[in-house]
């Protein structure tokens, strides 16, 4: 493994749990009203809670055409240097949020019963899954602001914050929700207002931070920019689409469900709904750990990171098969069972856990293919494809499958969707390539301009490498028209800055350190990037310590920065990226 993907391997492993745990969060109140309404209340409370969780999930769509939109045009901006319009980002996607929210609770709280009606609930399930509707509604603005907050609170290197806040959530709902069976015996509304109660308190205990460290983010009143809302909207909404259709899909195999197996097979499902979250946050959370880093080598027109994060996304997958496939195998009953899967229900909970496990293999493999295109832009090709992968193929699967294999036709459909999208990718590729892809960037085809034509690209790991690539880059200048003097103050200030970072950055941070540097030249301009994995160092924060009486301290800095046209630093996914301009 060469140190540049070293360092890249780095990055995507260390945001990879902290997004699973961030996605899990979104699922986290559902699985834990899935362990209590199974072990307290009645099977009637549990149809009631697989009924309205696929409409919750079409309502956080809202949420994921935002949060997702606003994560890629941000990682676009900072990989750009363009850190003044994170805050604006920010400001927008969060009123679209807060909005939204208040219109969606009231308008779901006042259409309980005829919901109700519509997700055809019996006569058994009626009023526990109107009393859930009612509980659980003034809990969507904080459902739908929660993953916004954790996404910019990670793109800021504050994981951490969206970590504490998971556990938070998740000890909440299970205490309150405890203490609501145990204590004040409101059943199933009372989970709903427990689950409310819980999201409210983190999300407003996550806005309190932020606001207490607008040096990480800060909200900009009547910053509203339509151009912009509606880049947010139009990055999000692959994301959010198939959110919405994988509700729809879900809403309709349940009603396809009932017609063949009955409330057997209805409360399967049911469970899998409920205990699916904990399955699913893993292969999201690496599908989201792949988009926030390639939106940021995106903005940077970094092809070989791109194609990095993508073969990491796919080598993450494996051990989280194999942890799906050991659970759902030798654990499949006493999991099922944990969810409230009791007498005959078992078997086919069981069953239909082991056949939605095989669809994660060929997942990983749409996802890191349809992460990058979303980053791309290529929203109208994503939004093309997903009614197939969410919602047709699976609806075809039911109609002419279970007249063979019957019930397990339903089941079948979650890996058969997966198998036909990426097969669809392939035959696009050989249509517009005429040849068969041999690697996912021949699936990719990133625009021919994608990259500089002028570029060098090297990793530093130590100081005897500083100097040679000083006098290399100095050269590759030479070559591509720039004139003697400013290819020197080029080597000289990526000498400088890469000293710096050798020297005094490495010694500070624990591990396998490198800096990864790339130059180009375009319109008679040298552009420099050193992106490094060190402790943070802002090296504008260092220009007024210089004192002429020491002038070795910080004289480097002070150098590059009366050299350079122009010197921008960001902190990027917890990476220093200084970017300079000669």
């Amino acid at each position: 493994m060469n140190d540049s993907l070293n360092n890249i391997r780095t990055l995507f492993l260390r945001l990879l749990p902290i997004q699973i745990f961030v996605v899990m969060s979104s699922y986290l109140s559902n699985i834990i009203n899935g362990l209590v309404i199974g072990n307290y209340l009645s099977p009637g409370a549990m149809i009631g809670l697989g009924l309205v969780t696929p409409v919750l999930n079409i309502i956080t769509s809202v949420s994921m055409i935002v949060a997702g939109g606003a994560g890629i045009l941000c990682g676009n901006y900072m990989g750009k240097g363009e850190s003044d319009k994170v805050n604006q980002v920010y400001s927008i996607s969060l009123e679209m949020l807060v909005i939204s929210g208040v219109v969606i609770s009231l308008c779901f709280f006042m259409a309980a019963e005829p919901l109700a009606h519509f997700l055809k609930a019996s006569s058994e399930a009626f009023p526990e899954t109107v009393a859930y509707i009612r509980g659980v509604a003034a809990s969507i603005l904080p459902m739908l602001v929660m993953p916004l907050l954790m996404t910019f609170l990670q793109m800021c290197n504050k994981s951490s914050v969206s970590l504490v806040s998971m556990i938070a959530l998740g000890a909440l709902n299970a205490v309150l929700g405890l203490l609501n069976i145990h204590v004040l015996h409101y059943g199933i509304f009372g989970i709903g207002v427990t689950t409310s109660l819980s999201r409210y308190v983190v999300v407003i205990g996550m806005l309190l931070y932020i606001g207490r460290h607008k040096e990480l983010l800060e909200y900009k009143r009547g910053s509203f920019e339509g151009k912009m809302a509606g880049d947010i909207l139009k990055y999000g909404s692959p994301g959010a689409l198939s959110g919405l259709l994988y509700a729809v899909r879900n809403m309709a195999l349940n009603t396809y469900a009932a017609q063949v197996g009955g409330d057997i097979a209805v409360n399967a499902l049911a469970i899998l709904g409920a205990s699916c979250g904990f399955f699913d946050a893993l292969n999201v959370g690496t599908q989201n750990t792949l988009t926030m880093t390639s939106s940021v080598f995106v903005g940077e027109r970094d092809a070989e990171s791109v194609k990095r994060s993508m073969y990491m996304c796919i080598l993450a997958g494996i051990p989280i098969c194999i942890i799906r496939f050991i659970i759902t195998y030798p654990f499949g009953t006493p999991f099922a069972m944990l969810f409230g899967a009791k007498g005959d229900v078992i078997p086919a909970a069981v069953t239909l856990l082991r056949y939605y496990t095989w669809s994660a293999p060929f997942n990983f493999f749409t996802i890191a293919i349809m992460s990058v295109y979303q980053v791309l832009g290529r929203a109208r090709f994503c939004n093309m494809i997903f009614p197939f992968h969410c919602l047709v193929t699976p609806m075809l699967c039911c109609i002419f499958l279970t007249k063979v294999i019957g019930i397990n036709g339903i089941w079948a459909c979650y890996m058969i969707s997966e198998i036909v999208t990426l097969a669809f990718f392939v035959i696009r590729t050989v249509i517009r390539k005429k040849k068969f892809p041999v690697t996912l960037m021949d699936i990719i085809d990133l625009p021919a301009d994608f990259e500089p034509a002028n570029k060098f690209t090297v990793t530093i790991k130590d100081v005897d490498g500083v100097i040679n690539v000083s006098k290399r880059l100095e050269a590759f200048c030479k070559e591509h028209g720039i004139d003697d003097k400013r290819a020197m103050i080029a080597g000289l200030c990526m000498e400088e800055m890469a000293d710096d970072i050798v020297e005094h950055g490495f010694p500070k941070t624990k591990g396998y350190q490198t800096v990864d540097i790339f130059a180009c030249v375009e319109n008679n301009e040298v552009l420099m990037r050193l992106r490094d994995n060190c402790v943070p160092f802002d090296p504008h924060s260092r220009i007024p310590l210089f004192n002429p009486k020491d002038p070795e301290k910080y004289l480097g800095i002070k150098l590059v920065s009366e050299m350079a046209k122009e010197m921008k630093y960001q902190a990027n996914l917890g990476m220093n990226v200084l970017t300079v301009t000669i």
